[in-house]
């Protein structure tokens, strides 16, 4: 290290700082990032050569001998900040009037951005990545045993199957749930046009025959501004706890964003496609679960998908890939028929999965595919799993729509260039390509046709809580004694095993004895099961 930086970074050291440091630190190899964990600096995320820490200022002299490093900014606890992904030729100076740029490099710029900032720029061509303060502990300092192990495919997945869950794709309908996302005019995360379409969204999913449905609620940039986000569950048979996810952002943008943003390409495109995956998988069970969700606030950052895969990490849900869905409905016609199926080289590795897709997609679809391997990519809410050291990968174009963030963004004609849509054909490829993965890696097992009979009462006796709604303790009745009754979450989750008996009481807390966060729950025996709220 040069000694100027080493005085300089000294200096500031000595400095009496109130609160925490962000600091940029030189990235020469990803051990630099474990010296730097070693040190006490906080992980919060790697950029183009570069990551980013937090660190007490009586930290930073340590930090500073090892590592070249320099102060971003201090007293960071109540501060907000975003990376800006620009295009090459888009002017970085229109962003010194959309927060306070502190540090760039060839991909974007690091800005300290108020509500309004964020507001500022979603009016502008440019994609935004939330920096949380909140430091993360990066996968590679982990070992390999934090994350969630690889289930081998299931063998009882026959291709026929996957072939005649190929045949329920369709053009017009895949068409349809985009014209109908159109219609909300703008679906910007703070409006209440994008909090119907996400309650819309939900709606749908139940429709096709989620076994649970819900909605999570988020702050955005702006205190007083809040989302949602929309859950469905197909819960497993065999493994409920190994998870799969079929995500996609339902929100957009435009210069006009709390106007008109009707976002047909970003991103109806993606979350259309997570609606016509269930749709698709309609009297399809699994071996292990999957959750089909619509994020919200995507535009702003990641504010949708970053508290809710956080929370996954902290229960520990073993979340085994994330498979996310983000502008799929535009391509040139020098790349017909064309997407990028991106994946992280390490920490968390990603390759073995983009490769799993593609094979699949060359097997079952017409899809062309172009593998993309990256060290780093923030793009879109799979960087949320990545930050969390789940595998993730992507979809998306391989060059971006003209409309993009703009009113433009609609449905033109086939191979029309000046719109947001313009080839349904590879939008449909792109929705089995999906459909064949997750059924082959999740274990989809075809339900028998035809009306089922009434099954006879169950072993365990008809199952009531009462009263549906409430705070703990819940009391759980049966009309016959029961060898257990199991408490699972909205997610589909186990919480709880209680006891044997007619007359059970559950106390509101988990396994660990922790009380159990305000929500949807489900008591369920042999043949039985009743819904509960518990209420704050």
């Amino acid at each position: 290290m040069k000694a100027a930086g080493v005085l300089l970074l000294a200096v500031l050291a000595a400095v009496a700082v109130a609160g925490d440091l962000l600091v940029r630190v030189e990235l020469e190899s990803d051990a630099d990032i474990e010296t730097a964990t070693a040190l006490n600096a906080g992980f919060l995320g790697r950029f183009d050569g570069w990551f980013l820490v937090r660190v007490r200022a009586e930290g930073l002299a340590a930090l500073s001998v090892r590592l070249s490093c320099r102060v971003l900014d201090a007293g960071i606890e109540a501060k907000q900040y975003v990376y800006a992904f620009v295009e090459p030729n888009f002017d970085r100076q229109r962003l010194a009037g959309c927060g306070t740029i502190l540090t760039q490099d060839s991909e974007g710029v690091l800005l300290r951005v108020t509500g309004q900032d964020v507001f500022r720029l979603n009016c502008l061509p440019v994609e935004l990545c939330g920096v949380s303060t909140e430091p993360v502990r990066p996968s590679s300092t982990l070992g390999a045993s934090c994350l969630a192990p690889r289930p081998a495919a299931p063998s009882s997945v026959s291709d026929s199957l996957i072939w005649q869950l190929m045949a329920r794709a369709s053009q017009d309908s895949a068409e349809a749930v985009l014209r109908r996302m159109r219609e909300f005019q703008t679906r910007y995360s703070p409006t209440e046009s994008c909090w119907s379409a996400v309650r819309w969204f939900q709606s749908r999913l139940a429709a096709y025959g989620c076994d649970t449905t819900y909605l999570d609620t988020f702050e955005l940039a702006s205190p007083q501004d809040s989302s949602i986000n929309a859950i469905g569950v197909k819960r497993g048979r065999v493994n409920p706890n190994q998870i799969y996810v079929v995500c996609g952002h339902v929100d957009n943008t435009s210069a006009v964003p709390y106007v008109l943003a009707p976002g047909s390409d970003d991103n109806a495109s993606g979350s259309g496609l997570v609606l016509e995956a269930a749709r698709m998988f309609q009297r399809v069970s699994f071996d292990y679960t999957v959750w089909f969700i619509g994020f919200s606030g995507e535009e702003q950052g990641f504010y949708g998908s970053r508290p809710f895969v956080s929370k996954c990490f902290e229960r520990g849900d073993s979340i085994v890939l994330a498979i996310n869905h983000d502008m799929i409905s535009w391509t040139y016609l020098t790349e017909r028929d064309s997407l990028r199926i991106v994946g992280k080289r390490s920490d968390p590795p990603c390759s073995t999965w983009v490769e799993y897709y593609l094979a699949m997609a060359d097997t079952f679809t017409d899809l062309n595919c172009h593998r993309e391997i990256v060290d780093d990519q923030s793009t879109s809410d799979h960087y949320s799993f990545w930050r969390c050291g789940y595998a993730a990968i992507r979809d998306g174009y391989l060059d971006k729509d003209p409309m993009y963030h703009t009113i433009g963004d609609t449905i033109g004609p086939y191979r029309y260039f000046e719109c947001g849509t313009n080839n349904i054909p590879m939008y449909t490829e792109a929705i089995k390509a999906t459909v064949a993965a997750v059924a082959r890696l999740a274990g989809a097992h075809a339900e028998p046709p035809g009306v089922a009979e009434t099954p006879p009462a169950p072993v365990g006796g008809v199952l009531r809580v009462t009263p549906s709604v409430g705070r703990a303790p819940v009391l759980v009745r049966l009309s016959a004694a029961a060898s257990g009754v199991s408490v699972y979450n909205a997610a589909g989750r186990l919480v709880r095993c209680l006891g044997a008996g007619k007359s059970l009481v559950w106390d509101g807390c988990d396994f660990a004895g922790a009380a159990a966060s305000p929500g949807v729950y489900y008591f369920r025996t042999a043949g039985s099961s009743s819904r509960f709220v518990l209420a704050e």
